[in-house]
Formats: C-alpha cells, sequence, structure tokens
C-alpha cells in the first residue's frame, strides 16, 4: 500500500492531476454501489398476510416508489424497513446482515454486498408472523439455523 502511494507521487507531480484521478477512481465505486430497487419492490411486494400488508421506508436515501408497495406513515405499517432503531412489536426488514441475526423481531434483510443486492428472508420468522413469501423467491428463504455460523469443535 505505502510502495502504491509513493509511485502516486511519483509519477504525478501536478496536484490538480492528482485531484482529477483520484476522484474518477472513486466514482465507479459510489455510481455502482446502490441497491436495485426494482427487485426489492418486486420481492416486497410478494410478501402476503392475512391483510394487505403495509410497509414504512425509514431510510429515505431508498428511493421505494408506492407503485407495487403500499407505503404508509412509521404509525399505520405493518412492516418497518430499514430502521436503525426499534420500533417496539413492528416487524422490521433491516439493511444488514448482522442486524438480522441479533434482531429477532426482523424477518429478513435487504443489503449490499460486492455491489450486489442480497435479499434474504428467515422462514421461520415469517411463519411466526403469519406471512408468506410467494414460492418464485423461495431462493431468498432461508432457515433460522442457516442464519447461525456453524461452530465445529
Amino acid at each position: 500500500m505505502f510502495y502504491g502511494v509513493l509511485l502516486y507521487d511519483l509519477l504525478i507531480k501536478d496536484k490538480d492531476m492528482k485531484k482529477i484521478i483520484t476522484i474518477l477512481s472513486i466514482v465507479p465505486i459510489i455510481a455502482f454501489a446502490s441497491l436495485n430497487v426494482g427487485k426489492v419492490t418486486t420481492t416486497l411486494s410478494n410478501i402476503t398476510g392475512a391483510k394487505a400488508l403495509s410497509f414504512y421506508n425509514a431510510d429515505k436515501r431508498i428511493p421505494l416508489t408506492s407503485g407495487k408497495l403500499k407505503l404508509t406513515t412509521l404509525k399505520n405499517a405493518d412492516i418497518v424497513l430499514f430502521s436503525n432503531k426499534k420500533h417496539g412489536s413492528k416487524i422490521t426488514i433491516v439493511n444488514s446482515y448482522k442486524k438480522l441475526r441479533l434482531d429477532k423481531n426482523s424477518i429478513g434483510a435487504i443489503y449490499l454486498k460486492k455491489g450486489r443486492t442480497q435479499i434474504v428472508f428467515i422462514k421461520e420468522r415469517l411463519d411466526a408472523h403469519g406471512l408468506r413469501l410467494n414460492s418464485k423467491f423461495k431462493k431468498h428463504l432461508i432457515t433460522e439455523l442457516q442464519l447461525e455460523p456453524l461452530a465445529l469443535i
């Protein structure tokens, strides 16, 4: 790492050129690091329960629209999406795999891994809340046992 920085300094003497190269190397990372909103919306709209589900998006940086989803206020929502806070007994879908493991009130996680949208739901938690994920999305289902890392002795 140090040699790369040293080489960078030796090759590029002009400060403005260094800024341009730095910006150009960071922009692609930022540009491609966002959730596939279409995939997220389609998957969420295929969660069913005894009644039509309503969602609250706690992270306004994620531009979910109410086309396929019924978006509502926090008070009226059945499921809270991407929140960093606990919301009492409300069902949540979190934004990291680690939070999914820790928060037992969460039925799933939607997050980025290596620039790709990852969607995971825990079958037992869906069942406990009387929810189902359409069978064509079964690739997103895991069991509670698969959630915990195995400890081999």
